[in-house]
């Protein structure tokens, strides 16, 4: 056993007593000052455990043996738990998750952003934290018994493990994962190697809507024709009345990817109908939706409470309904979402298919207040600012401005445009803490003082969490 102070070694066993978790969900324990980060350790946890990685200011290591269990530890629900590395928190009790996801918010923004005095405002919880997934990218390997379509365990890039139930997935996708696995299977279709780039069946991309009550299925294989199409669309119909769209895509590349790829529709619509709170939205197989309803609805909620907030506040510039304009707006969900209590709202997106999504949605909606344009951001805005480019009447300038980028957080230079426009409010919607803060910094220097934030556990029993923001400009 190693002793405190000691040069811990490769493989070396160490019992540790766990104090916290680290931002992935690994524990964290001490010896002396020495950090040592704990996989598969929650906090209260005694483990006797094996060194795997060694660096002058910390080390990994994976727990070999529970010495005490943590009386915050529950059993898993999960069979495959620890093996398929989908969620690492199920072995901890809810409550406590969310304490330790509240936590970690305030602490990126303080430690990374060096944002301090704000609110913390209480994390929003599900009252049942399973099922929620609406969303699925299986990865397909070849077994014993023929092709396996399940997820990839965490560092294994060519295996595929075999899946019996998953917790998190609604239970539509997963019945429809085993559907076509026997069907595969029944048809000597074999799973794809990446390592000896041999195989046919690579991804099954499944998505719903509505509780399930809608699905969307992609099957994602090598150049060449499926096998009894007529055939892998009727077993879906029958076994799942729920499907409304079939796809057929494929991957020639080397890359593993499901999205964006040469698609056929074999059979139906190829968009989903999801009810998100008095709003209806098409969403395409490869458009970006919130992977969990049930708390996007929660998400969007919050920030319709700020937009409120900040009208109450003096925000719009004639004491009326504000003017929104929606960042990184996606199929339109928050904007659409708010356009009923806005004078008007702005979309600006990157993506052209999500473009026409969120016109599709706004017609679908009957919301006539909505404009929604192609472009990079912070290119849009710089365009804007310098007069090359001109806005429909009555959208500039803002009240509010959302931002709701992906896990990469703003650039500097988006933050820079943002923060010329000089809007009275912004609110952030962040699914990764330790980008928006500091983001928020740099918001600081254009004047803007940053005032609460919400988290919004939107991925029970694993470590991501999403927040909303809001910053009001010092005047």
């Amino acid at each position: 056993m190693a002793s405190p102070g000691l040069r811990l070694q490769r493989n070396e066993l160490i019992d540790l007593t766990v104090t916290g978790l680290a931002f992935g969900g690994m524990g964290i324990a001490k010896l002396d000052e020495f950090v040592v980060f704990v996989n598969g350790a929650v906090p209260g946890d005694v483990v006797r455990a094996r060194v795997t990685k060694n660096k002058k200011r910390y080390a990994e290591a994976r727990v070999a043996q529970l010495l005490t269990p943590s009386p915050d530890r529950i059993p898993a629900r999960c069979h495959s738990f620890g093996q398929c590395g989908g969620c690492v928190w199920q072995d901890l009790d809810y409550a406590v998750q969310l304490t330790y996801k509240a936590s970690q918010v305030g602490e990126s923004l303080e430690h990374l952003g060096g944002i301090h005095d704000f609110e913390l405002m209480p994390i929003v919880g599900m009252d049942d934290p399973w099922r929620y997934r609406n969303r699925a990218d299986f990865s397909i390997g070849q077994g014993e018994e023929g092709a396996v379509v399940g997820f990839r365990p965490p560092g294994r890039w060519d295996s595929v493990l075999q899946l019996s139930e998953c917790h998190l997935l609604g239970s539509s996708i997963e019945r429809v994962r085993a559907t076509v696995e026997t069907w595969l299977r029944e048809h000597d279709a074999p799973g794809w190697s990446p390592r000896t780039a041999e195989g046919y069946a690579r991804h099954l991309l499944v998505r719903s809507a509505q509780g399930g009550h809608e699905v969307l299925v992609s099957l994602v294989t090598i150049p060449g024709e499926l096998p009894d199409a007529d055939g892998f669309v009727r077993r879906l119909r029958e076994v799942h009345p729920e499907v409304v769209g079939i796809f057929h895509s494929v991957n020639a590349g080397t890359a593993e990817i499901s999205a964006g790829l040469d698609s056929t529709l074999l059979w139906g619509r190829p968009y989903l109908l999801e009810k998100l709170g008095d709003i209806t939205l098409k969403v395409s197989i490869d458009a970006f939706f919130q992977t969990n309803t049930v708390m996007a609805n929660q998400l969007y909620s919050i920030v319709a409470r700020e937009v409120a907030d900040a009208l109450e506040g003096g925000a719009a510039a004639d004491g009326g309904r504000p003017l929104v304009w929606d960042l990184f707006s996606g199929v339109g969900s928050i904007g659409l979402y708010l356009a009923r209590d806005c004078r008007a709202v702005l979309g600006i997106e990157a993506v052209p298919a999500a473009v026409e999504d969120a016109r599709e949605n706004a017609r679908l909606n009957d919301v006539t207040n909505a404009t929604f344009i192609e472009g990079d951001v912070a290119k849009v805005l710089r365009e804007v600012a310098e007069g090359q480019r001109k806005l429909p009447e009555g959208l500039d300038p803002p009240d509010v401005i959302i931002v709701d980028p992906p896990r990469a957080g703003l650039s500097k230079k988006a933050v820079s445009r943002i923060g010329e426009v000089a809007a009275p409010r912004i609110i952030y919607v962040s699914c990764n803490p330790s980008t928006m803060a500091p983001n928020v910094a740099q918001m600081q220097e254009f004047g803007y003082r940053f005032e609460r934030v919400t988290p919004v556990d939107m991925f029970p029993h694993t470590p991501h969490v999403e927040c909303v923001g809001v910053l009001t400009l010092q005047r």
